[in-house]
């Protein structure tokens, strides 16, 4: 394993030297990246013999009649929270195939460093056994992390955090941050999953203040901060395991420092934005962080503003659709469409972007912007060395230093994208009356030019972290570049 990592070090180390390869530095916290550079150095020198064993699974297709549900290992998760994640019930007759789906479900909670069903014959059916190992679920840690993944003292911020994920047992989470340095803020959040134990309706909320670097101004070289402050409540309704609505209400307060004639909707300079939404979410991914089939899909619709208001009034439609197939074994086949409409006079700091939270690989430091904004991705991802667990014995880590997984799969991709702006707004971009920087895209009013990029990666299995990718992209010039990202792209 050692020897791996040496040979996978040697390239990258040849490409950057003789390629001048630019690297892009993720926003990691200090936990995330601890937990990274520890897992990976176990990893590369652990005995092989430590990994866990598979072992061989009867046919997939094979009935069961299931009579009884036991849950072992959840010390502080209730088992309302992993049972209402699964199809499978007491009383049914399912397959192999259809447990597996259920076990990864409930490993997308997020809550567990493994999750196991075994089968039991009993004499008049089945008894399944669901066995987790919980995680570490509050954090209280330090902030560290570069802005817009670059790596530059001057884009640092820092300050604390504390995240529960499991909050009383119920996957509640609780998080409050504040910190410092380039673009400073701070937040709280408070959701709860089911309320009162209802697994049909669940709440979240949140209340922040940032002071953030306007995009629209970065990218005409000019240091202009927008003040923001406000917060939402959002009550949602689960029609069933896999669909979801819910209505959200928000307010905001934003203004530029130091303030910018023209560039609010209010002619004071401090807009007001009271907003409204609803989205719909069909979610059939068997596993959140690295799904080998389902689809996933959600719409949502954003009044800013009250009705007929003189200044603050206009929408945007927002769609995400995503589809993975297993197309032979492991090998999975992924493909993404992201779509952003916008309708009447929109502000600079609610433009669609490219270059900062959504990015096209190969393109990956471009920064553009429109008020419409597509973006299609398509990927394959294969096995290199399958996901294994070992365990830590130490003492101190007690059961949180079981089933820590490790696993590498590689990956090739492709992306394109466009930006455009609404017809009825051309003439003020043209007169100069409002500033945008569209790059390659011009004042084009329909999706006519767009930009690709493609190439391959690494996709590195961590507990905690789950996912840390390291890709090399290319545009059509084979210009390359190193991306270190986390999470899966899609």
């Amino acid at each position: 394993m050692a020897g791996l990592f040496s040979f996978i070090g040697k390239i990258l180390i040849n490409w950057i030297t003789m390629q001048k390869i630019r690297i892009h530095f993720i926003q990691i916290a200090n936990k995330q990246l601890a937990c990274f550079i520890f897992v990976l150095l176990v990893f590369a020198f652990v005995p092989a013999g430590l990994f866990a064993q598979e072992f061989e699974k009867p046919s997939l297709s094979q009935p069961y009649h299931i009579t009884e549900i036991v849950i072992h290992g959840n010390k502080k998760t209730r088992p309302s929270v992993i049972l209402r994640e699964m199809r499978t019930q007491t009383g049914d007759t399912v397959t192999i195939e259809e447990l597996n789906y259920d076990a990864r479900r409930v490993e997308s909670l997020g809550l567990f460093t493994r999750v196991e069903f075994s089968l039991e014959e009993v004499d008049i059916g089945s008894k399944l056994r669901i066995d987790v190992t919980e995680q570490w679920y509050l954090f209280p840690w330090p902030i560290f992390y570069f802005n817009d993944r670059e790596y530059k003292w001057e884009k640092a911020s820092y300050g604390m955090s504390v995240l529960h994920s499991n909050f009383r047992g119920n996957a509640e989470l609780f998080s409050v941050a504040g910190w410092l340095g380039y673009n400073p803020g701070a937040y709280l959040i408070y959701s709860i999953p089911a309320i009162n134990g209802n697994k049909s309706y669940f709440l979240s909320s949140q209340f922040y203040y940032y002071k953030l670097r306007s995009k629209t101004f970065e990218l005409l070289d000019e240091e202009i901060d927008e003040k923001q402050f406000g917060g939402s409540l959002a009550l949602g309704y689960r029609i069933n395991l896999e669909n979801s609505v819910q209505l959200a209400v928000g307010y905001s307060r934003i203004k530029y420092d130091p303030a910018v004639m023209g560039q609010t909707l209010h002619p004071a300079g401090r807009d007001n934005l009271p907003s409204l939404s609803l989205t719909y979410t069909r979610n059939t991914r068997d596993l959140a962080w690295y799904p080998s089939q389902g689809s996933f899909l959600s719409a949502s619709y954003q009044k800013i503003g009250f009705w007929n208001d003189a200044y603050v009034d206009y929408r945007q439609v927002t769609l995400d659709a995503r589809t993975y197939f297993t197309v032979y074994k492991s090998v999975i086949l992924a493909g993404r469409s992201a779509l952003l409409l916008s309708d009447g006079q929109i502000p600079p700091y609610n433009r669609a972007y490219f270059g900062y939270r959504l990015r096209i690989r190969g393109r990956f430091s471009e920064r553009y912007e429109g008020e419409n904004r597509v973006l299609s991705s398509v990927e394959l991802r294969f096995p290199i060395l399958p996901v294994r667990y070992i365990q830590v014995e130490e003492e101190t880590l007690g059961n949180y230093g079981r089933n820590l997984k490790f696993g590498i799969s590689g990956s090739v991709f492709l992306d394109m994208g466009s930006l455009w702006i609404q017809k009825a707004n051309i003439e003020r971009y043209r007169s100069g009356e409002m500033f945008i920087s569209s790059g390659p895209f011009g004042l084009q009013t329909q999706p006519e030019k767009w930009v690709h990029g493609f190439g391959a990666g690494l996709n590195v299995h961590l507990p905690y972290v789950n996912i840390v990718r390291m890709e090399l992209g290319f545009n059509k010039d084979f210009d390359a570049e190193v991306i270190f990202d986390a999470e899966i792209a899609f």
